[in-house]
């Protein structure tokens, strides 16, 4: 090795001797679950920074290994890194091993805005035991779009994401939309959250100024 590979090796140590590991920690709602380590060479560097564990690092049901849960960091406390849930999906290859001939996909989705104004996309998939009609699936989408928006309005944002993670709100979907054609899976396949409270006020704050206006 030459002696100007040698530096550039040295000087490569050195920035990472510099730089400290900080835990990544799951929000309240997840018990704090540590889900990673990263370092770096200063706290503010990783605020925004976004993790990407599964569902199963977080429950240990192995079940689960196909949900993608995005986290970002919040905020630095010592070594821990503060987290808020900022969306989910599912794999393209799970949701494909879902597909069965003779049976039709219905997918749902939509914006929605939480209790506490934060402003999300949820996409509903469904998948039916037969051959749906168009009536049928315009009937499947309003029911879906009825009790996520329902939901949504009465909880907090932290309620409502650990329904969606849990199966707690595809669950209850699923027991009205096979009121209306049999259904083989139902899910809450992906999720993301759009804006935060601050921006959801602000923007409401804008368009009441420009309303007076006009």
């Amino acid at each position: 090795m030459s002696s100007r590979s040698r530096q550039a090796a040295a000087r490569t140590r050195d920035k990472w001797r510099e730089k400290t590991w900080y835990q990544v920690l799951a929000p309240d709602y997840f018990d704090n679950k540590a889900i990673g380590a990263t370092p770096a060479a200063s706290p503010d560097s990783l605020i925004g920074r976004t993790v990407e564990p599964t569902l199963y690092d977080l429950t240990g049901d192995f079940d689960q290994i196909h949900v993608k849960i995005r986290f970002k960091i919040l905020e630095i406390t010592g070594q821990q890194a503060n987290t808020v849930f900022h969306g989910h999906e599912w794999s393209s290859d799970y949701l494909r091993g879902l597909v069965r001939r003779g049976t039709s996909r219905i997918d749902w989705i939509g914006p929605i805005l939480t209790k506490d104004d934060y402003l999300m996309r949820i996409s509903v998939i469904v998948f039916t035991t037969t051959r749906s009609k168009t009536s049928q699936e315009h009937s499947v989408r309003k029911t879906i779009e009825r009790i996520i928006r329902t939901h949504a309005k009465k909880h907090t944002f932290d309620e409502l994401v650990q329904k969606v993670i849990l199966g707690d709100l595809a669950g209850e979907v699923h027991e009205e939309v096979k009121k209306i054609i049999p259904v083989r899976e139902c899910e809450i396949r992906k999720s993301k959250v759009l804006k935060g409270p601050e921006e959801v006020k602000a923007r409401r704050t804008r368009l009441r100024r420009t309303t007076k206006k006009e």
